[in-house]
């Protein structure tokens, strides 16, 4: 892999931290990785696509060694702001986007709200959000799930980090979350994903606080208008045997220039399950842009 250049992007005080790889003059990639992840997960995707393109991966905040933000600042639309306010502050235009999980949903509402400046999307598993399904399922009014949330947020405050002896250990654990990934994957992302303690053991860098999805994120009523609104050639790319089922014809009938592409076998993670297939499939679609 080709080693990426760490910068710091100030925004107001709060620091946001990207990498990035190859000419500043190339056209440009912006990556953004999923939640409790960090921007090292595109490092061989990254590294592939450098002799062509200027590769930009932001950690989000709360993630990676980009700056916490506190309690309650963790919704999707704080999270395209961020997007938006290092896209300018890089002086991008004309760009690929490429997002995993929540950075799919989080790519699909930049290229939705800024359709000038995105070139192509490409989002993994990342239309619906499991609480939007879970919100379909079982209707919730805004006041219930408002509520929930807030007993959420106060419970966390109760929460502390697990800690970990060394990094091994909490590869281990990745491991045991992420069935199907190699060794040396898991070991790669954990050996950036943590952070050493005062007392010498080891955290997950990213802020617990992430975990509590904002009440309007579930809500998913806007959700059409935002795929409606995407102007770009748009590539969804699902595993398999992922655990995310696809969207329904009528959601993805809402984007109107759309391929999706399966990757048999592959889970969530597909981007490292399937790496070479994937990168053959972004390369492929990249190359029909004109």
């Amino acid at each position: 892999m080709i080693a990426p250049h760490s910068a710091f992007i100030d925004i107001l005080g709060s620091r946001r931290h990207v990498l990035t790889w190859g000419d500043p003059t190339a056209s440009p990639v912006v990556m953004v990785h999923g939640l409790l992840d960090h921007a090292h997960n595109w490092d061989w995707i990254a590294s592939a696509l450098a002799d062509r393109h200027y590769v930009v991966a932001v950690d989000l905040r709360g993630h990676g060694d980009s700056d916490w933000t506190g309690r309650g600042s963790y919704a999707l639309f704080n999270h395209v702001l961020d997007l938006a306010d290092c896209v300018h502050a890089l002086g991008l235009g004309s760009l690929h986007l490429v997002g995993h999980s929540m950075g799919g949903h989080i790519a699909l509402r930049f290229a939705a709200t800024f359709p000038e400046q995105v070139r192509s999307l490409c989002s993994i598993e990342g239309v619906e959000l499991p609480i939007m399904r879970d919100q379909a399922k079982a209707p919730k009014s805004y006041p219930i799930r408002l509520r929930q949330w807030i007993d959420g947020q106060r419970r966390d405050r109760q929460r502390t980090a697990r800690i970990y002896a060394d990094v091994a250990a909490a590869a281990a654990r990745m491991a045991e979350h992420n069935p199907g990934v190699d060794a040396e994957t898991i070991a790669h992302l954990a050996h950036h994903g943590v952070t050493r303690t005062t007392d010498g053991g080891w955290r997950w860098k990213y802020d617990d606080a992430c975990r509590n999805r904002a009440p309007e994120d579930a809500h998913g009523v806007d959700l059409d208008e935002i795929l409606a609104a995407i102007a770009c050639p748009t590539l969804l790319a699902y595993g398999g045997d992922s655990w995310i089922p696809e969207p329904a014809a009528d959601r993805l009938a809402c984007i109107a220039n759309h391929r999706l592409v399966r990757f048999p076998g592959a889970s969530h993670w597909l981007h490292h399950q399937s790496r070479a297939a994937f990168l053959a499939a972004l390369t492929d679609f990249f190359e029909t842009i004109r």
